[in-house]
């Protein structure tokens, strides 16, 4: 409801919106100038092609003036200009023509430009050039008039492009008063009076001529004259000032249309107030206006109608009965709505609406809408948001505020919700309920889930930046919850910040199902929840303050209430700290508590960083790298679950065990990159002293690293412009290779096996994967090859001088070797073509010199490979694997089709295949579309089938039906390891028509 404070204040009382039409001109004055100064000719770019060819411009309408010796002219409407071939269109052009020696330099400055010359046709935003010509440019305009005021934005963004530096310059040669200035309807360019003063014209509204009667009444002190004109008319005011947050803002236009209007003036001020005539008042002289049918008001994209009304143009005072407010809203990128009985302004940015309903939907009577008795206008908390950097004016974007009293949410004809008192601005479109969904299925019920503006349900005012929810959920089989959920983030005299929060109690009389083997779980207790809570904080001078709090009732509350959270998001934890960034040093202060208790995390208590990223050493000869660390460390295993039918082995985890101690550690690396020829080497050598207060058999641990090595890269490239394929969409190729080596030698003097991992490798929810399939997959214990911190080793993960586990490091020779292709070609128009890349190959291997140490007895490891290849602009086929070859060896591999269509939709269909040795073969067919079948319809479908067991493993269908006012969800799944079978049913409000992000989302595009 913000826009209907915006557009009311804007537009009865004429307050600026910040906007470059509005916005008043200081620099530039519409005095006339006795002498001119000398030609100027501008640096923009010279296109002409043949200065002795006819030069051509063209447009519905202008406004002229001059400038430095220059002629102007402000084109708007279909503006044109042609030479020798080449020919400029765009929505406005303002032009400067200038006599020279060598015949007329022209400079143009135009918007929304779209260029057509021998190569084709290519468009632009904005552009400035020049044009130069022996003869005298040709205009031919439809309608043309002399501006009355230099003050055009069009004109300051032309000299600000053209003449840098010149906005302190233009000046009017004349001034003239045209009998119509306003008679051409120039859409970005606004005539503006002088502050203090105000200009009225009378036209009329159609063909028809006006009829005009005007007397003067005697009996009133001063004497008026009253002014009755018929037959359709059309009152232009401009120059009505107006203040926000105390400062003067600048003047403003108001169109006023309707088919009888009443005029009230002082007598002696406007006798000349006729059809076609002007007349400039005093800004506090007497203006009052009464209009009556079909009225029309315009202020840029606002408009409101009405059937009667009248406005005080001195007081600053209006009144509208059976009045509709429609205002675009820039942040839906669609029109908002407000009609009520009467629309009264109480003061200069202070209104009053009375039986009024609002309302997002174009319908003459929306789907939904909120109806109130009374609605009340006022000043936002931050009208005035800044400076126009080419006025020094103030700018206006602020959010005027609207409270609501009695208001019902109606939904058809019938009311759902009555809420005593709305607040809030009026982009809010003022409904409580953000969301709806109902469900069944075999694992909750029949299931209802709302989610509700807490601040519309309270009738508090809204802060910005901040949102609060209200959750209810009913779930048959299970029980009620509810909660609050909010988001919040904005800036204060230290920096911006930004974080949110739940908290949400579930009473659970069921049973959890997690799946396979896991389908009916006693819950600890009845009573489940949580309370998570993120918050970080800029500070000045770089640092950062960041915390958490995270509680919940049981270990599977989250997987089973909110799987999506408990598979994608971070972990639920409790952490306070600061950082401070300085240059290329980095430090950390911070702790962790654990308030669940049966995770398998670390407890720091506290900890400090402190980290140092390519300091140069001898000039630049080397680089210095580091990470120090000092804490206390308070390890705790997984625990086991309280129920016997969770399965549970602590043997997943065996290098998660219970453990407390100071922890340190500092390690530091120095390197010392060069070239040779085309290659890049940089041969490096780093060491770390570490300190562990309890190990894995209770006692401390301390251990020196010596990690020395080589890195190298090699590039090169070659193009063949003439590979040529239409079938492959292949025009020209441009190849690009590199080859990336590494070797490295590490030395520690105590392994790896007897320091535990106090720095987590995996997240919570991998680590309960990994306590059960040791038996469900493995016989008890995980064979080493599949034991993480294994192949991290391998990898070399834990060798970095900023790794976030620096306890995996052992005795390990590794030459790591990898390749980079890519192959490029063009698309698109010939005159425009662009470069893309056709094919990409990543893919390399590592050599182990001592395999059987480091690598399960085979010289070569880690296979990798990465390849991507664009079939075209909208299809890509798509492989990745990583593979090992020893015995009882793990393998991911995977194949598929990607096609993406716009807005239009999305499909992907694809194998993987995982491999665990001997104990895991799984083929599994993946296959999801998203597709827009029309307008209003949209499907989304998913399905996964196991071919190696011969069984599908899940399959869900949903179509979107996107309505004017609601999206309305219908779904359909299938979850065979929870043998569950659900459908649902959700409804959430639509605001505005669908932008590219909001239909990605339900499209399925990346």
């Amino acid at each position: 409801m913000l826009f209907l404070a915006t557009t009311v204040v804007v537009v009865l009382s004429g307050a600026a919106r910040g906007q470059d039409g509005n916005v008043s001109f200081e620099s530039v004055s519409a005095e006339s100038v006795s002498g001119e100064s000398a030609p100027r000719v501008s640096p923009a770019e010279n296109l002409t092609e043949d200065s002795g060819a006819p030069l051509r411009i063209s447009g519905l309408y202008q406004e002229t003036l001059r400038w430095s010796a220059t002629d102007v002219h402000l084109i708007a409407g279909q503006a044109e200009v042609s030479q020798a071939g080449q020919t400029f269109a765009g929505a406005r052009m303002a032009v400067f023509v200038t006599e020279t020696n060598e015949g007329f330099d022209t400079a143009i400055y135009a918007e929304d430009l779209t260029i057509t010359d021998r190569n084709g046709q290519r468009s632009t935003g904005a552009l400035s050039f020049r044009l130069e010509s022996t003869g005298v440019p040709v205009f031919d305009v439809r309608e043309s008039t002399a501006a009355e005021t230099a003050d055009q934005p069009l004109l300051r963004r032309a000299l600000a492009r053209l003449f840098p530096g010149s906005l302190d310059e233009p000046r009017l040669a004349s001034m003239q008063s045209p009998s119509d200035v306003f008679s051409a309807p120039v859409p970005a360019v606004q005539p503006a009076v002088e502050s203090g003063s105000r200009r009225v014209q009378i036209r009329p509204r159609s063909n028809d001529p006006l009829r005009v009667e005007s007397s003067t009444n005697p009996d009133t002190v001063p004497a008026e004259r009253v002014t009755v004109i018929t037959g359709g008319v059309n009152v232009l005011v401009d120059g009505l000032d107006s203040q926000v947050e105390g400062l003067n803002m600048a003047p403003g236009l108001i169109d006023l249309s309707a088919d009888r209007v009443v005029i009230w003036t002082q007598a002696g001020e406007s006798d000349a107030l006729e059809a076609g005539t002007t007349v400039v008042q005093p800004a506090d002289a007497r203006f009052q206006v009464y209009l009556e049918g079909n009225i029309v008001i315009r202020q840029n994209q606002n408009v409101i109608r009405a059937t009667h009304g009248f406005f005080d143009a001195a007081g600053n005072r209006a009144l509208l009965l059976n009045a509709e407010l429609r205002a675009f809203v820039p942040t839906t990128g669609s029109d908002f709505r407000v009609r009520g009985e009467r629309m009264r302004q109480l003061g200069r940015d202070r209104f009053h609406i009375q039986n009024a309903w609002a309302t997002t939907s174009p319908y003459g009577k929306p789907g939904y809408r909120l109806q109130a008795s009374d609605i009340f206008v006022e000043p936002g908390p931050s009208a005035v948001v800044g400076v126009d950097p080419l006025t020094s004016r103030p700018q206006v974007g602020g959010s005027p505020w609207v409270t609501s009293l009695n208001n019902r949410f109606v939904v058809g004809d019938i009311p759902l919700l009555y809420l005593p008192k709305v607040s809030g601005p009026a982009e809010d479109p003022g409904i409580p309920l953000r969301g709806i969904t109902v469900a069944n299925d075999r694992v909750f019920g029949a299931q209802l889930d709302t989610v509700w503006d807490l601040n519309r349900l309270l009738g508090l005012p809204k802060q910005p930046g901040l949102r609060l929810d209200l959750l209810g959920d009913i779930k048959t089989d299970r029980g009620v919850g509810a909660g609050v959920e909010g988001r919040y983030a904005g800036e204060d005299p230290n920096g911006p910040y930004q974080g949110g929060g739940r908290i949400y109690y579930q009473y659970d009389g069921g049973l959890d199902n997690l799946g396979l083997d896991r389908r009916k779980l006693e819950p600890d207790d009845s009573n489940r929840g949580e309370v998570t809570w993120r918050h970080r904080q800029t500070l000045s001078g770089g640092a950062l303050l960041f915390g958490e709090i995270g509680y919940l009732s049981d270990r599977n509350y989250l997987e089973q209430f909110h799987e999506s959270r408990f598979d994608t998001e971070k972990d639920v934890e409790t952490v306070l700290g600061v950082r401070q960034d300085y240059d290329a040093w980095s430090g950390r202060l911070w702790g962790r508590a654990d308030l669940s208790g049966f995770e398998a995390n670390t407890q720091w208590l506290p900890r400090g960083d402190l980290y140092s990223f390519s300091q140069p050493l001898f000039d630049g000869l080397a680089y210095w790298s580091s990470h120090s660390s000092l804490g206390y460390a308070d390890l705790q295993s997984l625990q086991a679950p309280t129920s016997v039918a969770d399965p549970f082995n602590p043997a997943g985890l065996s290098w998660m065990t219970d453990a407390a101690g100071v922890v340190a550690m500092t390690r530091h690396e120095l390197a010392a990159p060069f070239s040779a020829g085309p290659v890049a080497l940089e041969p490096f050598v780093g060491g770390e002293a570490a300190y562990w207060g309890s190990g894995f058999a209770g006692e401390s641990v301390d251990r020196t690293l010596v990690n020395a090595g080589l890195r190298a890269r090699m590039s090169a490239s070659r193009v063949f412009p003439f590979v040529r394929n239409a079938l492959l969409g292949v025009n020209g190729l441009a190849h690009k290779h590199d080859t990336m080596l590494e070797y490295a030698w590490t030395s520690v003097s105590t392994g790896l096996s007897e320091i535990p991992q106090y720095n987590e490798i995996d997240e919570n929810a991998q680590e309960r994967f990994r306590a059960r399939y040791s038996q469900q997959i493995f016989p008890g214990v995980i064979p080493e090859q599949f034991n993480p911190r294994n192949y991290a080793l391998r990898q070399g993960a834990g060798l970095w001088s900023s790794a976030p586990f620096h306890e995996i490091a052992d005795n390990l020779q590794a030459l790591r070797i990898g390749f980079r292709d890519r192959l490029q070609t063009k698309s698109g128009p010939e005159n425009a073509p662009r470069i893309r890349d056709w094919m990409v190959w990543e893919y390399g291997a590592t050599f182990f010199p001592r395999s059987d140490r480091d690598n399960f007895g085979s010289d070569f490891g880690l296979f990798y490979s990465h390849y991507r290849w664009n079939v075209s602009d909208r299809t890509s086929l798509l492989t990745d694997a990583s593979w090992d070859i020893f015995d009882n060896a793990g393998a991911v591999r995977s194949i598929g089709i990607l096609s993406q269509r716009s807005l239009r939709g999305s499909v992907y269909l694809g194998l993987r295949e995982v491999e665990a040795g001997e104990y895991l073969k799984s083929q599994t067919a993946i296959g999801s579309y998203s597709y827009q079948m029309s307008p209003k319809w949209i499907s989304t479908a998913s399905m996964a089938y196991d071919i190696a067991e011969s069984e599908a493993r899940g399959t869900t269908l949903t179509f979107s039906r996107v309505g004017l006012d609601w999206i309305l969800h219908f779904g359909f799944g299938l979850d065979f390891s929870k043998d569950n079978v659900g459908v649902g049913v959700s409804l959430e409000p639509r605001f505005g028509p669908p932008s590219p992000t909001s239909m990605a989302s339900l499209l399925g595009l990346q």
